[in-house]
């Protein structure tokens, strides 16, 4: 079947109505799908899977009245929102990276002909502003496809403000919900799910009619198989060239791509591909769900912050273009593989082989590592301890460790942390990143870590 490719995108938007510049304009990103997208079947309804709390999710009505279109002009003596006269910024400059080395200066005004600082300064609606909104839903169109008609993408206030939405929207206490046994298993274990995993995963969540929360905020982190005699220099053509292959080759379907029935619920961010502290993301689902999404952010957290949401798109869209947000992709997957191949190398040539064990990572920017507790000279053999008392003595372990680790000068992360059940998994886990210290650090600190590993076992 057809689909959006980005050599479209012009011609696209050359079709569609012309991007409102006006004040928390009413937007929806049905506006910005191609016509591939409308010729599809719809979703299901999931009227019976929304919380007793969500069905009761109708959003703000003042804000529903907020924002009249037409081609009058309207003088507003209803809304709360201050005239731009009194903003003491009269301009912004962006210094940006292009896809490419450099760096470029852009300087954007309070009043401009399209999404200005007046705009972004101002209150924004739930949905978002209509200029990155437009370009995430080609994003995603042109990412994931998912395949029925009515799928609409709003931006949440992060990850993190959009999985807190999601369990308001679809459980009530005491509801089941099913989880993998570490969180984020994908990024902790070795590799994304893959695709015949994915589909299996999705038949049982029809067959049974559950929504899928794929929460997937390393997705576009690629790094491929690790290997220890691997000598291309970062940096170098051919470095950059096998980071372009990995990361084509290493992409596997989301279950948004698979989802027919529009049960899956996916949650991007930026934290892990841009900043954190933009504090910004996207949703993606059936527009039944987008809109208690929406109407959960009109009462909460109400929009994005302006002048991040001007940020992303002068960057994703002024500056890069779809192409160009690839690109970077590329490259940040390709310094990711860097610094894992510089992490892994110090844990292969400092950490005691005998007792810890880890698979290469290949999506993401964690490593986790496992320890034989059993290997302990002092604690107990489980044979003689019930469940409970051996989870006792694992996270007495652990503990011990990472507080030997962080005296030593080296945080890493407690395994029993990301654990569904942390008294009954049996298991002594630690998680390291390779996307937080400077580069020359990180050697250093996988030995100090197996320094603490080594003391604690008598090694």
């Amino acid at each position: 079947m057809a689909r959006l490719q980005s050599t479209e995108i012009e011609a696209l938007r050359a079709a569609a109505p012309p991007l409102p510049l006006t004040i928390a304009p009413s937007v929806s990103s049905d506006l910005y799908k191609s016509p591939y997208t409308r010729a599809k079947p719809p979703a299901k309804r999931f009227d019976d899977h929304f919380s007793i709390e969500s069905r009761n999710f109708t959003g703000s009505a003042l804000k529903k009245g907020s924002s009249p279109s037409g081609p009058r002009k309207i003088i507003s003596l209803g809304t709360g929102r201050p005239t731009a006269d009194y903003y003491p910024w009269e301009s912004i400059t962006l210094g940006e990276a292009p896809p490419e080395k450099g760096h470029s200066a852009h300087t954007i005004s309070k009043q401009g002909a399209t999404y200005n600082l007046s705009i972004a300064l101002n209150y924004c609606l739930a949905n978002g502003s209509a200029h990155l909104l437009r370009f995430i839903t080609e994003h995603v169109e042109l990412v994931h496809n998912p395949p029925y008609a009515d799928w609409a993408t709003f931006l949440s206030c992060g990850a993190t403000a959009a999985t807190e939405a999601a369990f308001r929207i679809f459980c009530d206490r005491g509801d089941t919900v099913v989880a993998e046994q570490y969180t984020y298993p994908g990024t902790l274990e070795r590799a994304s799910q893959t695709l015949e995993r994915r589909r299996a995963i999705y038949d049982v969540a029809e067959k049974h009619d559950l929504i899928i929360i794929e929460d997937d905020p390393y997705y576009f982190l690629r790094m491929g198989p690790y290997y220890d005699h691997d000598q291309d220099a970062n940096g170098s053509a051919s470095a950059d060239d096998k980071a372009a292959r990995i990361f084509h080759t290493e992409s596997i379907p989301s279950y948004l791509t698979l989802d027919t029935a529009g049960r899956v619920v996916r949650i991007d961010s930026a934290s892990k591909i841009l900043a954190p502290g933009l504090r910004a993301g996207w949703v993606t689902a059936s527009r039944q769900i987008i809109d208690k999404f929406t109407a959960y952010q009109e009462v909460s957290t109400l929009a994005v912050s302006g002048p991040s949401q001007l940020m992303l798109w002068h960057l994703l869209d002024e500056n890069w273009g779809h192409d160009g947000f690839t690109a970077w992709l590329v490259d940040l997957s390709r310094e990711y593989r860097w610094r894992r191949d510089v992490l892994l190398g110090a844990c292969n040539y400092y950490l005691p082989r005998k007792i810890v064990q880890w698979n290469a990572p290949e999506f993401g920017m964690f490593l986790w590592v496992k320890i034989d507790w059993r290997q302990h000279p002092q604690l107990e053999s489980s044979s003689e301890l019930s469940l409970e008392e051996v989870g006792a003595q694992i996270i007495g372990l652990e503990e011990k460790i990472a507080a030997k680790a962080l005296e030593k000068g080296v945080l890493v992360t407690k395994g029993s942390l990301f654990a569904s059940n942390k008294e009954l998994n049996g298991h002594l886990h630690f998680r390291m990143t390779f996307a937080a210290a400077e580069e020359g650090d990180l050697k250093e600190g996988v030995r100090l870590f197996a320094e603490a590993v080594s003391e604690e076992f008598g090694l």
